[in-house]
């Protein structure tokens, strides 16, 4: 890979890295703020349903044009400027809407911007994969969380820096001009090869039943194997408690009386900066273990980097211990998000299957937010950090299956 391939990635990365936190992460920090309670943020988790749904839209953009946007721009750059465009959209709608008078309004406001994040996550994936050798494949992986992670940390310290001293709703408008700067991104980089191209459908002849046909054949038979049932739970379970720790983990800080600063300085910067080591680091371990065992490794690691949680439980509001517990976290968190996306890239080919395996984990992953603000709200918080990491151990013990197999 030339540096300029590797520029590129990390610049796709970072592109859907901006608009992602805005409804799983940053989100959660509004509503805590605006004094909602554990169980609701937890809930709130459901209106990302929207981005698993694409899904269903990802064989539209991988075989369909955008009229007149496609002639001018390639379809692949036209579907990215259009979700971008209606992300901007979205976003601003969220942007001017008051969590503490008008709840129901926020929550499809949120949807939305899930909605238009999901399309331009499929229409990015040929940019993200390429032409790469499997060799290569923790290595990009690595460069693509990368940039993946400065577009959350950038977003992520915009916002939480702008509401701290100015409000959540310019703190939101904010975050569309970012989105905005991906586009021009995109529009500056070249269209990435799509295969079969000569193949693409118009809208006139897709309800046509040997065209669906055609469209699902894109996804089908990714788990007729002896193994199908094993990768299945791989998706589901392999960051489960990753899911349950992040999103319980900015409630639980806010209660221990760190400030929104303190956290866009330390949970923010610091331990995304930690993430990208991890990241990058991921690319050596999957090139010398394997993709599955790697996956193992790193998952082991990063279950006992959850236990640290206790410490700062024990020792209350202290940032050197909050410190320490960000960066074991982030360090081991980002390995392993980047072995998983290594794991996707192993088995994909297209977005459409792409698509189909990313939406298997979002909905776990969304089962298992929903249910954590329940849990920390059920049990005391020692109970929840000494649960919460031992949920990796089935994810791991199906990894250790699929490597012997």
């Amino acid at each position: 890979m030339t540096l300029v391939d590797i520029l590129k990635k990390s610049g796709v990365g970072f592109t859907y890295g901006v608009s992602f936190p805005l409804t799983i992460v940053i989100l959660d920090y509004w509503l805590k703020d605006c004094g909602v309670s554990n169980t609701t943020i937890g809930l709130f988790s459901l209106f990302h349903l929207p981005f698993v749904l694409k899904l269903f839209f990802a064989p539209i953009i991988d075989n369909f044009s955008i009229p007149y946007l496609s002639n001018k721009l390639g379809r692949r750059r036209s579907w990215v400027v259009f979700s971008q465009m209606m992300l901007i959209c979205s976003v601003i709608i969220m942007a001017n809407v008051d969590p503490r008078t008008n709840l129901g309004s926020l929550m499809l406001s949120a949807s939305l911007v899930a909605l238009f994040d999901g399309f331009q996550n499929i229409a990015l994936y040929p940019y993200q994969r390429g032409d790469v050798s499997k060799d290569n494949y923790g290595y990009v992986a690595g460069i693509v969380s990368f940039g993946h992670r400065i577009g959350t940390i950038t977003t992520k310290l915009v916002v939480l820096y702008l509401a701290h001293f100015a409000g959540w709703k310019v703190a939101y408008e904010c975050a569309s001009v970012l989105i905005f700067i991906c586009m021009i991104f995109v529009l500056l980089i070249n269209e990435p090869k799509i295969i079969n191209d000569s193949n693409e459908l118009s809208l006139r002849n897709y309800t046509n039943v040997s065209t669906n046909n055609k469209l699902m054949s894109q996804i089908d038979g990714l788990f007729d194997k002896q193994n199908g049932i094993y990768i299945f739970a791989v998706l589901v379970l392999y960051k489960a408690s990753d899911f349950l720790i992040q999103k319980m983990s900015r409630a639980f800080c806010l209660e221990l009386g760190f400030s929104k600063l303190e956290i866009a300085n330390i949970v923010q910067l610091f331990g995304s900066a930690s993430v990208i080591i991890g990241g990058l680091a991921c690319g050596f371990f999957v090139k010398r273990y394997g993709v599955f065992r790697a996956m193992m490794y790193l998952s082991f690691a990063h279950m006992i980097s959850l236990f640290s949680y206790l410490a700062l439980n024990v020792c209350g509001n202290n940032s050197n211990i909050l410190c320490g517990v960000v960066f074991f976290e982030g360090i081991t968190g980002g390995a392993v998000s980047a072995a998983f996306l290594a794991f996707l890239y192993d088995l994909c080919k297209n977005g459409s299957q792409y698509a189909l395996l990313w939406a298997i984990h979002e909905i776990g992953g969304m089962f298992f937010r929903f249910t954590s603000g329940f849990f920390a709200d059920a049990v005391s918080w020692t109970w929840f950090f000494i649960i919460v990491p031992l949920v990796s151990l089935p994810g791991i013990i199906v990894l250790n299956k699929l490597d012997k197999n």
